[in-house]
């Protein structure tokens, strides 16, 4: 009998002993940046057989907020997931996340510095580094270039008057110039470029109800009324735009990696148009860890982390997705350099990361976000005054915060 007994121990601590560390990872990488999400966590797997990273795809961002909202409540979040910034604050106010500072400050050779400053600022909440960047992005423009020799355009505006001016001589053609959704993103860059403000995390009030916001939807209405613009939902303007009914529109970088190739016509790629100020908005999700994990898979979670930040493996995902590499030692690979043989354009993007910046990172920015998108749509298509449409989101704002 105690033979027995004894044998069974030392059978559950031998199993207990082989039962691998596992980090879950809940995240929306999905179609040909999914696939090479999946292999690089494959990769990660194998080099690291004393646990494993288990990728969980969820499906879109809303879904995602849902779940990780719902897991929080239970007491049972993945151990790191994506997630935006007003989620961080929300989640790191609350306790709930453990700030990578502790583990970067632990690595002697992590190098911060080398990272674009625009990453750093947009994962530090009160001088604390609380998330990584995992997959950024800006905004760019996509342009006919066939189309753009035809009519003697040499090269994609450089500013706002410009930009116009190629609307006007386009449309004499009889195509579309342009279309656009109705986006905070183009909204916050275009602002930004003329030294307006969003939000003021200081005193927690609306700043994008200023004449510096009523002239960009009134520069942005003009183009409607004058039938240079029409408002596309969703990704529809870009199916527009492959057909070849518009000539140029504004997409995250990252729809390059799913327009290459697909059309008879030359796709140019070219930086948004600037303004007074030098400016253009991040965007995408940053990777987080959740506090509860133990302290084997936070350790695990982290080299999981550090090894994807790797200046070789930033560049493969690159490759794969067109998202931003994040720091600047990724530049100067040779991967990188025959991806921009490959892409030239990407090299322009790349640079105006020196001037990047980013939308609110507060919790109350979730709210502010979506009114500002109403008052936009409203503007937009003509139902009120961009002052009257602004002026509402803004209150709207300052009742929620109440």
């Amino acid at each position: 009998m105690r033979f027995g007994l004894t044998l069974f121990l030392l059978l559950a601590f031998c199993c207990k002993r082989e039962q691998k560390v596992a980090v879950d990872f809940w995240h929306v990488m999905g179609g040909p940046l999914g696939r090479r999400l999946n292999e690089m966590i494959a990769d990660f797997n194998r080099l690291h057989p004393e646990g494993e990273v288990r990728g969980v795809h969820m499906g879109s961002y809303d879904v995602l907020a849902q779940k990780l909202m719902g897991a929080i409540a239970s007491n049972s979040p993945p151990v790191i997931a994506q997630m935006y910034e007003s989620w961080t604050d929300q989640f790191y106010e609350a306790g709930q996340l453990v700030p990578l500072a502790e583990f970067v400050e632990a690595e002697e050779d992590f190098d911060l510095p080398d990272f674009f400053p625009v990453f750093i600022e947009d994962n530090t909440y009160d001088t604390t580094l609380v998330t990584l960047p995992f997959n950024k992005s800006v905004p760019v423009f996509y342009y006919n270039a066939d189309l753009f020799e035809e009519y003697g355009i040499d090269s994609f505006p450089a500013d706002w008057v410009d930009f116009r001016r190629v609307c006007l001589l386009i449309r004499e053609g009889g195509i579309w110039p342009t279309s656009w959704p109705l986006d905070v993103w183009y909204f916050s860059t275009m602002l930004y470029q003329r030294g307006g403000l969003l939000f003021d995390e200081e005193s927690g009030q609306p700043g994008f109800n200023s004449t510096e916001g009523n002239d960009v939807i009134e520069y942005l209405v003009a183009l409607v009324r004058d039938s240079l613009f029409y408002v596309n939902p969703g990704f529809q303007r870009q199916d527009e735009f492959l057909s070849g009914n518009v000539a140029m529109i504004p997409a995250s970088i990252v729809s390059w990696a799913f327009m290459k190739g697909k059309v008879p016509f030359e796709i140019g790629v070219a930086p948004f148009p600037q303004g007074a100020f030098r400016s253009i908005v991040i965007a995408g999700t940053n990777i987080g860890m959740f506090k509860k994990a133990n302290k084997a898979e936070q350790e695990l979670a982290w080299k999981f982390i550090k090894w994807f930040l790797e200046p070789q493996n930033q560049m493969r995902w690159t490759e794969a997705s067109y998202y931003l590499p994040t720091r600047r030692s990724t530049t100067r690979t040779e991967d990188y350099r025959e991806f921009i043989f490959e892409n030239p354009a990407y090299e322009k993007i790349i640079r105006q990361l020196d001037f990047a910046r980013t939308e609110p990172k507060s919790k109350e920015w979730f709210a502010g976000r979506i009114y500002l998108n109403d008052a936009i749509e409203e503007a937009m298509r003509l139902e009120r005054s961009p002052e009257e449409a602004l002026d509402d989101a803004a209150e709207r704002l300052r009742l929620e915060l109440k």
